[in-house]
């Protein structure tokens, strides 16, 4: 059998998989791009106070702010909403159940407020319904500092199906801020090979019925 001929129905059905797969997973990040400012305070200048709808910390005896940084374009204040001195204080949130094992892609967009900045991003398991702060079974974090790229992707491989994914962000140095934050499921890599093992044999057996 040539490859040529075997070669589209393994694409064809990896394409279905990872197309039904997408669509299966609805991971989605509330007020991602920190434009609804619903339950803030304007305080003038392109400031806001109080803690981004969609999003949780686990203190409210902070300042927290989300900020105007571009025409219009609102961004969350890392020094403010998720500090790490004194107390670990995240600014996180869950966004969804993930209906079968593959990888998942975390994506922001770093606002160096500052000269200089340190913050960390991370996603975890929510299945617990625990914050953060409350002991998260950790899968995957990242730090970044200004010497790194803009635009951010963090991935944590393997997730298992029926897991609660969380996300969250912190500092520890200067003004980092975040804007643009998104999710995307992925299907694994080894689940793809499985598919395409499965397109093969299916392939296979459909010719050999045809003879």
């Amino acid at each position: 059998m040539s490859l040529h001929k075997v070669l589209p129905t393994v694409i064809i059905s990896i394409g279905l998989f990872t197309a039904a797969d997408s669509a299966k997973a609805q991971l989605l990040v509330q007020n991602g791009n920190f434009q609804d400012v619903t339950g803030l305070t304007d305080q003038g200048g392109g400031w806001y106070s109080g803690v981004p709808a969609g999003w949780s910390s686990s203190t409210t005896s902070l300042t927290f702010n989300v900020i105007n940084y571009s025409s219009g374009n609102l961004g969350a204040n890392l020094q403010t909403l998720g500090p790490s001195t004194p107390t670990f204080t995240p600014l996180y949130q869950s966004v969804g159940l993930l209906p079968s094992t593959g990888d998942v892609s975390l994506s922001f967009n770093i606002l160096g407020l500052s000269a200089t900045y340190g913050m960390a991003a991370a996603i975890y398991d929510a299945s617990s319904g625990t914050g953060p702060t409350d002991g998260w079974n950790l899968l995957v974090s990242g730090s970044y500092d200004q010497t790194v790229p803009t635009i951010q992707t963090l991935i944590a491989p393997n997730v298992a199906a029926n897991t609660t994914v969380g996300i969250g962000f912190w500092r520890w140095a200067g003004s980092p801020g975040i804007d643009e934050v998104t999710v995307v499921p992925e299907p694994s890599t080894y689940a793809l090979l499985v598919l395409a093992a499965g397109g093969l044999a299916a392939h296979v057996a459909r010719r050999r019925r045809l003879r």
